[in-house]
């Protein structure tokens, strides 16, 4: 089994690959081709290859077979990806202190994890095409969870014996057996008792014992469960050919999720039922399947937001400071439903008089809002973005002269002044001294801040001095902590630069 490590958004040549797979150019080919048609690996010209005409919009189209062009390839995912005996550890790419992170794996894949609900992970969305499919690896790995979670499939029996060890059965004790009447009382020598006790021969039991046992042996080889922790298991030597043909154990898994009511065991029984049905796709030389995200980005958004607490949704009577007079007709509106929304004009039909107008359902949408203490009993309007980029500025003081790479777009920035504008009234009108505009990123180690971007025209508008956009580089591993944790962050403002009145 070969591994390799690769760094998310880092260009790889062919030799680099075929090095970290220990394997050659013809199979590095063949893999690249698998990853590339599922989305996980794009392919770019190597910067020299630009002056022979090729732009962006020809990347897509480019053979990696072409023997004049030179080509690098990235990995536009984070996780794990299975190929036959190949397996691509693809890690976030801030990560660059090492090229090896297993820690920093372990930790990003439990995030991922807890990001996903468990039904989620059984079908992925694959690309960007959006078509489902079936992934082993995601399914091995939540059985094993839930075996660990929650045992092994179970039915219940019901035993009816005499002077058991279970609950008297007092109806069919009186009427079937005999009884000694003392002192015009009835003593029973024999009590009718029900018992359950397990079915250790149930199909669906052995079956999920037999799954179970393949899905372990399988990551197993891979060399993969250390990083979910997760300990192989072995608990039964049948084949899964033992159990019948594929028809007949879909029928049996069928049958019995007609008669099971338990939220769980349904379930399992799904996931199992999934397994079996595309048994048959696994058995290729060069199987795929993966666990992870292409749209990692997504995931720190959603740990930002859960860590300093997103208020967006929060109606105006439950802000944590009292609302104004002006606002209390709004009091049961969500913060984010303050914003203007846009309203089309139609004229009438040759002629300036309006016919009348329409006020779209969708306006400017914050990442999300934190209205935070901040000294003296003041509160700081934040108006904070989670932006997965790797931003970098080289500056050399002697010559006055940077190099800025990995930074937001344009529109990042335009959006967020306009943020500030957009809730410019109710700030004012509800006194906040505070208001902070806020790129969160992901970093190996906290830079709280880094720096802050500017954007004359729109740093005034109408007379309102709007905040310039500070950047925060946040320590990854510390907001992935306080995520696993369900945990919220209580002192803000340690992680901002002090706001200027």
């Amino acid at each position: 089994m070969a591994n390799g490590f690769f760094q998310e958004w880092k260009h790889y040549s062919i030799a680099d690959i075929s090095k970290e797979l220990d394997t050659n150019r013809e199979t590095v080919l063949r893999l690249i081709g698998i990853l590339r048609k599922q989305g996980v690996v794009k392919v770019f010209p190597k910067e020299k290859s630009w002056k022979k005409g090729f732009s962006y919009q020809d990347i897509i189209y480019l053979n990696e077979q072409d023997e004049n062009v030179d080509m690098e390839f990235v990995f536009d995912f984070v996780g794990i990806v299975l190929i036959g005996n190949y397996v691509f550890k693809c890690y976030p790419k801030y990560i660059k202190s090492t090229p090896k992170p297993f820690q920093e794996m372990k930790k990003v894949l439990k995030v991922i994890e807890k990001y996903n609900s468990k039904e989620d992970l059984l079908i992925l969305h694959n690309g960007n095409n959006g078509q489902k499919t079936f992934h082993e690896l995601s399914i091995s790995l939540y059985l094993l969870q839930e075996y660990y979670s929650n045992g092994l499939y179970y039915n219940q029996q019901e035993i009816i014996e005499t002077n058991g060890t279970g609950e008297i059965l007092w109806e069919p004790t009186i009427y079937e057996t005999f009884a000694l009447i003392q002192n015009n009382r009835p003593y029973y020598i024999e009590l009718q008792t029900k018992s359950t006790m397990l079915d250790d021969m149930d199909y669906i039991r052995r079956l999920h014992e037999c799954i179970l046992t393949q899905c372990s042996k399988k990551l197993e080889s891979t060399g993969i469960l250390p990083l979910f922790d997760i300990v192989a298991v072995s608990l039964t030597d049948a084949q899964l050919k033992e159990f019948g043909t594929q028809d007949y154990i879909l029928y049996r898994l069928q049958q019995e999720l007609r008669t099971q009511f338990v939220t769980r065991k349904q379930n399992l029984l799904k996931t199992l039922y999934t397994y079996i049905a595309n048994s048959n796709t696994q058995e290729s030389e060069l199987s795929f399947s993966l666990y992870g995200t292409n749209s990692f980005q997504l995931v720190w958004e959603e740990v930002c937001k859960h860590n300093f607490g997103n208020q967006l949704k929060t109606c105006l009577k439950d802000l944590p400071t009292k609302l104004c007079t002006e606002y209390q007709p709004q009091k049961d509106k969500k913060l984010y439903e303050i914003i203007e929304k846009p309203i089309w004009w139609k004229y009438a039909n040759h002629s300036n008089k309006i016919e009348g107008s329409v006020t779209a359902q969708r306006t400017l949408e914050p990442d999300f809002i934190c209205i935070y203490p901040c000294g003296n009993q003041e509160y700081c309007f934040g108006i904070f973005d989670a932006k997965y980029y790797t931003i970098n500025i080289d500056y050399d003081k002697t010559t006055q002269k940077g190099i800025i790479t990995g930074q937001m777009g344009i529109s990042d920035i335009t959006k967020q002044y306009l943020y500030q504008l957009a809730y410019q009234d109710f700030i004012k009108k509800q006194g906040y001294k505070y208001v902070q505009n806020v790129f969160f990123c992901p970093q190996e180690e906290a830079s709280t801040p880094y720096g802050y971007v500017e954007l004359n025209m729109l740093h005034n508008i109408n007379h309102t001095k709007l905040e310039n956009i500070v950047v925060v580089k946040l320590c990854a591993d510390e907001m992935y902590n306080y995520f696993l944790m369900d945990k919220q962050i209580n002192n803000i403002e340690d992680y901002l630069p002090k706001p200027i009145y």
